[in-house]
């Protein structure tokens, strides 16, 4: 019996990887039961700690496989040795989660209260500072679904709350290490209604979906040129590549079969690399890139250069020049930025050597979180990594943007589902902000996608090409764009009041 619980809990964790993106097989959020009913029946908080770990261990082990397959194909076997020491921090914030609920909320009910606020907690935590890594939100798993319709009122991580506290409800009906009453009539009374209010609950969620998935979007009357270029990832880490002649022909010839031209040209994620974009330096290479499309409006991935630091940036070009820049803020740990790198010089040097590499140098963070201005307005551009947190295009809409545009690199996931998912979780934004989304790829996934999360063309992978993209602007703020960072102070102050509750009343 004593090696039963973990096993069904390290197979529920299994079974969870599937419930989220690229396969989205939702009903499996439903694994997340027998942990929580463990967890609540757990003897000690430490015991509930070791669950979530034996929970999120093998999660992660498989949804981000991805990670040691791709870089493995590219840097070398070596790299393999640093999954497991990712896999056990990763389960651990899961760990931390079962053990707070479980030592403030006391054996039984009074955990499941707790539950559902911690974890989500954890998830929005694990977007903040340097090591943020937000794969496996639970949010995400209802993305193909009409219940990700509501995520342009609560958010992905409302969607989230949403998945923890109908499992918590569940969790209270089914456990046998609640006290639901002292007669058989009574416990059965409260078990129906438990499972009464969770199926109201997820019935309710996907008929005002449904109602949400139903109201109009903006009209697609415009259109952008998105291009692909189908580079080279390692040649890019070990040195600047010059493939401005690759973005150019694929533009000149793309624009030259549109009629009329589109208002944007986009290129993906470093584009532009082995030259300046900025001041004067930058002139002739401007001229290069605006003459494939002269008389549009140019959206640019390119480094940039200032006080000694170095920028991932987009630009936007009209008339050969720079009308604005915008600067990578949330930046790929241990990919852009790379803790202690100054101080700790030679231990990098040994490991990038390992792995086939100079010492890289890290990426400055930019400074803002605003739309990149063009002559036709506002868009909120952000850069590859940057779609998978939430608040990037939350805050560049607030500011005024009428569209998302995500330029990106994921040639990097050489193997695996890490660029579907990586996709995937970037298709939310759209539906958060109720924007079309316009987005460029290196070597993909290069597609345009509508305002409710649907992704309505795609450029094939792995390919040199173009693709016309149709869109509309739009001017509504969501209530998630207005109010969605205030989820995070009501959930803090939800676990305030009722952890001082539970004390008063004498939960151990």
């Amino acid at each position: 019996m004593g090696f039963v619980p973990w096993l069904v809990v390290a197979f529920c964790g299994v079974l969870l990887s599937a419930a989220l993106p690229p396969s989205t097989l939702w009903p499996l959020t439903l694994a997340l039961l027998p942990l929580f009913v463990m967890v609540a029946g757990s003897e000690k908080p430490r015991r509930a700690f070791w669950l979530g770990v034996a929970f999120g261990a093998p999660f992660f082990s498989l949804y981000i496989l991805w990670l040691p397959s791709s870089f493995s194909e590219l840097l070398g076997s070596f790299f393999w040795a640093l999954f497991p020491p990712l896999v056990a921090v990763l389960a651990a914030f899961w760990g931390l989660v079962c053990w707070a609920s479980r030592a403030l909320g006391g054996r039984g009910a009074g955990t499941l209260w707790l539950l559902p606020a911690f974890w989500v907690l954890m998830e929005w935590a694990r977007t903040q500072g340097y090591l943020g890594f937000p794969w496996g939100t639970l949010g995400y798993a209802w993305l193909d679904t009409p219940v990700a319709q509501l995520a342009d009122t609560v958010g992905t991580y409302g969607l989230s709350l949403l998945s923890t506290v109908l499992v918590a409800l569940l969790a209270a009906a089914l456990s046998p290490y609640i006290d639901t009453g002292p007669e058989r009539a009574g416990r059965l009374k409260r078990t129906l209604g438990l499972l009464l209010v969770a199926t109201a609950l997820g019935v309710g969620s996907w008929l005002v979906g449904l109602s949400k998935g139903d109201r109009p979007i903006p009209e697609a009357t415009d259109t952008a040129l998105l291009v692909q270029g189908n580079g080279d990832p390692f040649g890019r880490a070990v040195s600047a590549v010059a493939e401005i002649d690759i973005y150019t022909q694929l533009t000149r010839e793309g624009v030259g079969r549109i009629s009329p031209p589109p208002t944007y040209a986009i290129w993906p994620e470093g584009a532009v690399l082995g030259a300046t974009l900025d001041g004067r330096a930058g002139e002739t290479t401007r001229q290069v890139v605006q003459a494939s499309a002269p008389e549009i409006t140019l959206i640019v991935g390119s480094r940039a250069f200032e006080a000694g630091k170095s920028f991932n940036s987009a630009y936007s070009l009209s008339g050969g020049q720079v009308f604005d820049r915008y600067d990578k803020r949330f930046l790929v740990p241990f990919g852009e930025r790379w803790p202690l790198i100054e101080t700790a010089a030679p231990l990098y040097r040994a490991i990038f050597g390992l792995l086939g590499l100079p010492l890289l140098i890290s990426t400055s963070p930019g400074k803002a979180l605003e739309p990149l201005l063009t002559p036709e307005g506002p868009v909120a551009t952000y850069i590859c990594y940057e779609s998978v947190f939430p608040q990037v295009p939350r805050l560049m809409v607030k500011h005024g943007a009428g569209l998302l545009i995500n330029i990106t690199n994921d040639a990097w996931f050489a193997r695996g589902n890490g660029a579907r998912q990586h996709f995937d979780m970037g298709r939310m934004r759209a539906i958060e902000t109720r924007r079309y989304l316009l987005r460029a790829g290196n070597d993909g996934i290069t597609a345009v996608v509508d305002p409710r999360g649907e992704s309505r063309l795609e450029l094939e992978r792995r390919v040199r090409g173009s693709l016309l993209a149709s869109y509309g602007l739009a001017t509504e703020l969501t209530p998630y764009v207005r109010y969605g960072h205030l989820l995070v102070y009501a959930l803090i102050a939800y676990l305030v009041l009722a952890g001082a509750a539970m004390r008063v009343m004498g939960n151990e």
